[in-house]
C-alpha cells in the first residue's frame, strides 16, 4: 500500500504538471524553496499545514481535494470501481452510460 505522503506527493505534482508549472514556479507561488517541493512531490516529507492551505488556494481546490488520489489508483482498481458502481443503476442509467462510453470511443 501506498503511503499518504506519497500519495498527497503525486498528486501534487499531478496538479503542478496540468498547469504546466515548474516547481520552482510552484515553489515561489508558495513561498517555499524548490527542493522543498522537491521532496514533498517525491513523498519524502509533508507539507505544514500552512503551505498545505497554500497549496490549495493555488490549485483552488479543497484541502481534501489533495487526498483524493483517484486519478492516480491502478487502472484495474478504477475498472472494479466503475463496475461496482453499475452494479447499482437502474436499466435507463445504465443505457446512457453505454451511450456515452460509445461516444467518447
Amino acid at each position: 500500500m501506498t503511503s499518504t505522503k506519497v500519495l498527497l506527493g503525486r498528486k501534487i505534482k499531478e496538479l503542478r504538471k496540468n498547469k504546466k508549472w515548474t516547481q520552482e514556479y510552484l515553489s515561489e507561488k508558495i513561498g517555499i524553496n524548490s527542493k522543498s517541493i522537491l521532496r514533498i512531490e517525491s513523498g519524502q516529507t509533508f507539507p505544514t499545514i500552512q503551505n498545505l492551505e497554500k497549496i490549495a488556494e493555488i490549485f483552488e481546490i479543497k484541502i481534501s481535494e489533495l487526498f483524493n488520489n483517484q486519478s492516480l489508483a491502478d487502472t484495474e482498481e478504477l475498472k472494479k470501481s466503475i463496475l461496482n458502481s453499475i452494479e447499482t443503476l437502474p436499466p435507463e442509467k445504465i443505457r446512457n452510460l453505454y451511450n456515452f462510453i460509445y461516444a467518447i470511443r
